[in-house]
């Protein structure tokens, strides 16, 4: 009986170790971003991802697409991730970042891709993603 209660007490610290170092690694790696513009309609016709690291370049893109209502941002402090899905036959399509992670000054965003299941609307759409994101030397999207 003695050993089966130490067996437990040690599997249980174990157990207690491996949760507390899963936790603290998500919560350490865990980056906030603000989504500027999301639409089904308005985006490029072709298949792209662009990272945005000057006004410059934010007026060119807003001027490509004929958007209004330039945003402003601190490019000191941020950069901007622009995804487009392309053109799709149907309503139902959605793009967006699911989640970025930050290591070595390198950001990794995962993409959030969705498509029509069931009825969608019969039109030509153009999904895309304009997302704010913290500064850094290299992103990578996903």
């Amino acid at each position: 009986m003695k050993k089966f209660f130490t067996l437990a007490v040690v599997a249980l610290v174990l157990a207690a170790c491996k949760i507390n170092v899963v936790n603290h690694i998500a919560v350490d790696n865990a980056i906030t971003f603000e989504i500027l513009k999301q639409e089904a309609y308005g985006g490029r016709d072709k298949e792209s991802t662009m990272v945005i690291t000057s006004k410059s370049q934010l007026n060119g893109l807003y001027n490509e697409l004929r958007w209004s209502d330039v945003p402003t941002v601190d490019f000191e402090k941020n950069n901007i991730v622009a995804l487009f899905m392309g053109q799709k036959n149907s309503g139902g399509y959605s793009i967006g970042v699911k989640s970025i992670t930050i290591e070595n000054n390198v950001a990794n965003i995962k993409v959030l891709e969705t498509s029509p299941s069931g009825m969608a609307t019969m039109a030509l759409t153009n999904p895309y993603c304009i997302a704010l994101i913290p500064k850094t030397e290299k992103v990578i999207v996903e």
